[in-house]
């Protein structure tokens, strides 16, 4: 059996985006032709395993972690995923942390002194690019922005019904319980026909909402079922300003569906013509986007494509992987802890 050339570390979440990534990187290795081994996916990022990752490393030339947290030692390039926003927030949002479990506060020391020892350092998006250089100022000179592969299950699907979609599960740091109430009062003064589906159980909202005449709680969905909510709804809203990528402002272009989104630049990168822009928190702002969910998108299926992703990640596009970089002593003393 031929060696692998590049080990990927996949430990870690097997939910949200995470899980979603495992599933395009799973679609990308099907043909079994490259070769690269993965590790760690039935393991959660514990302290023993980044120790247990190195030695399963041993003698590769190119290591990725998906997880957060580059490799220490092995591989004469290290690559890294850098996919949590909260790793990263800026001292405006400090209340956001406040909120973390403790588990996830203890993690940021780590994920950011590991980056010092990364080669390259993978980024969804340029907002994301910046959180990074702005904590971990070193490692600028490393980061990659590359938008996350999303690929579609198939074309939209015509239905009569008008439906917006919230692909959203509820989260302290999420500021989705606030702005579901101003879209539900936006619908409201525009007497608006569509019903609002959101992927929560009726225990992540409080009652009164999980009880509002217009809204079907459909649960945390597996991916292939939540893909046919996609290709039926008319519209997508997600208001969420704390994401170091945003799925559904990439799936709604990927889909050609109107996404209703704050108006920032992020949303912009990532959504593209999709967008819906409106300002947060303001009934009268989204009220007159809702105006607009029943334009014309035009889809772009390709927009994140599974192949070009990978390729780059994990720096197949070379001709020999494995670039040696500059690790002697006077090259560590120039680095900035965070």
């Amino acid at each position: 059996m031929k060696q692998a050339q590049i080990v990927i570390d996949a430990a870690g979440g097997a939910g949200g985006g995470a899980g979603r990534l495992k599933t395009e990187l799973d679609a990308f290795l099907a043909d079994g032709t490259a070769p690269i081994r993965v590790i760690g996916r039935d393991r959660h990022l514990t302290p023993s395993w980044l120790v247990r990752r190195e030695v399963a490393a041993v003698g590769t030339p190119v290591v990725v972690s998906l997880n957060n947290v580059s490799f220490a030692w092995r591989g004469a390039e290290r690559r890294v995923l850098v996919h949590n926003a909260l790793h990263f927030l800026a001292p405006t949002e400090g209340r956001l942390l406040a909120l973390q479990p403790r588990s996830l506060r203890a993690q940021i020391p780590v994920v950011r002194r590991m980056l010092h020892r990364a080669d390259v350092i993978a980024v969804p998006c340029s907002a994301m690019a910046r959180r990074v250089a702005d904590r971990v100022p070193a490692v600028r000179d490393r980061l990659l922005v590359l938008a996350n592969p999303v690929s579609p299950v198939g074309p939209r699907v015509p239905t009569d019904e008008v439906s917006i979609l919230v692909p959203i599960v509820p989260s302290p740091f999420k500021n989705v319980v606030a702005e579901l109430r101003v879209l539900l009062a936006a619908l409201d003064r525009r007497q608006h026909p569509a019903r609002v589906r959101m992927t929560a159980h009726p225990h992540e909202l409080p009652e009164d909402l999980a009880r509002h005449p217009r809204l079907d709680l459909l649960g945390q969905l597996p991916h292939h079922e939540l893909s046919e909510h996609w290709r039926r709804t008319t519209a997508v809203f997600f208001p969420c300003l704390v994401e170091s990528f945003g799925y559904p402002l990439a799936e709604a272009r990927v889909y050609g569906l109107p996404v209703l989104a704050p108006d920032s630049e992020q949303s912009r990168e990532v959504a593209g013509s999709a967008l819906t822009p409106y300002r947060t928190a303001d009934v009268a702002s989204l009220a007159d986007a809702l105006d607009e969910i029943d334009r014309a998108v035009v889809p772009e299926p390709d927009a994140f494509e599974r192949g070009a992703y990978f390729t780059r990640l994990l720096g197949l596009d070379r001709e020999r992987p494995g670039r040696q970089v500059d690790r002697s002593a006077a090259a560590a003393s120039r680095a900035v802890r965070p």
